[in-house]
């Protein structure tokens, strides 16, 4: 009699055990599925101050999250959020991931109708877009507005977006790590002199001659990275240059990044008529790098920031 009770409850012990792991597998599969159940260290609902000034209440963790710019998707992403977000514009690209995200129209004017099927809790938007958030703050879904402008705005947009999601803390270890890099750059080119310092002409079009002047990332990351922007005195972001204000300025290295295909390579600017004249022209510095490097808001900005050092002073990180 007592081998039988033993053999009985061993039985009810094996069996309670199996229960219990096959329980937690299922609450562990439940938990990856459901994006409910994503670890946040923050209690919401929160208030916080956007880069427009506004004051926004999320009441929950948002779990259906729209992006209104390349920039700001590829923020979600870095920060891991890639489950949440159901729904990008046709021009986030980056990563290969977001292409294939559904779409909710262009840049500059995304489909309200789209948008509104999706559901969404949380809008991340930037400052050219008043117009659809003000229309969608009607139907009490919040939108968060980013407007960075140079690297530290970069990096606040981070942190808006880490505690509007819940991920302040993934965030800060982010931007943490983002500014020890800059750092090690402008620690590397602080001590150069004015004329150590290259003269730096950046194309970003070559018919009609466009280049990037004061107020652009562009122009923030040449001076950043130990050169002098050719165009940083012009009078507007974006100027246009005639062929003789090129030759005129004799730039010591050419960049490159043509928005769109313009099928040039570095070759065909290095045999570019009567450029000959030219100091990188003669010394063979003309570079190319990727546009969203250097122009799109993101954590990639301090990518373009390294690469570019490195073009003008290949000496200082060796």
């Amino acid at each position: 009699m007592k081998n039988h009770f033993k053999i009985i409850t061993k039985t009810l012990i094996i069996i309670l055990i199996t229960l219990c792991i096959v329980g937690c597998k299922n609450e562990s599969k439940i938990s990856e599925s459901n994006p409910q159940n994503h670890k946040t260290n923050t209690a919401f609902p929160i208030t916080l101050t956007d880069q427009m000034g506004r004051e926004v209440t999320i009441e929950k963790l948002p779990e259906r999250i729209i992006s209104l710019a390349p920039s700001n998707t590829e923020i979600l992403f870095t920060l891991g959020l890639e489950d949440r977000i159901v729904g990008v514009t046709d021009f986030c690209d980056y990563p290969e991931a977001a292409k294939s995200k559904e779409k909710i129209g262009g840049f500059s004017e995304p489909n309200i109708e789209k948008i509104i099927s999706l559901q969404p809790d949380l809008i991340l938007a930037t400052s050219m877009h008043q117009k659809p958030v003000e229309e969608l703050e009607k139907l009490n879904v919040p939108s968060v507005v980013l407007d960075p402008k140079d690297f530290e705005d970069v990096f606040t947009s981070i942190e808006i977006i880490g505690k509007a999601t819940g991920q302040d803390d993934k965030a800060a270890a982010i931007v943490g790590d983002l500014k020890a890099r800059v750092k090690d750059v402008d620690d590397k080119v602080i001590k150069l002199t004015e004329d150590e310092r290259p003269k730096v002409y950046y194309e970003i079009w070559p018919s009609p001659i466009t280049t990037a002047g004061p107020g652009t990332f562009v122009n923030d990351i040449i001076q950043r990275a130990g050169g002098e922007n050719i165009a940083k005195d012009a009078k507007k972001a974006y100027p246009q240059y005639s062929q003789e204000m090129i030759v005129a300025k004799n730039p010591d290295i050419i960049i490159f990044s043509h928005h769109g295909s313009s099928n040039q390579s570095a070759e065909d600017i290095l045999n570019r008529q009567g450029w000959e004249s030219i100091e990188a022209i003669k010394n063979n510095k003309v570079f190319y790098v990727e546009e969203n490097l250097v122009q799109r808001a993101t954590p990639r900005l301090v990518d373009g920031l390294e690469q570019l050092a490195m073009m003008m002073h290949p000496e200082l990180f060796k």
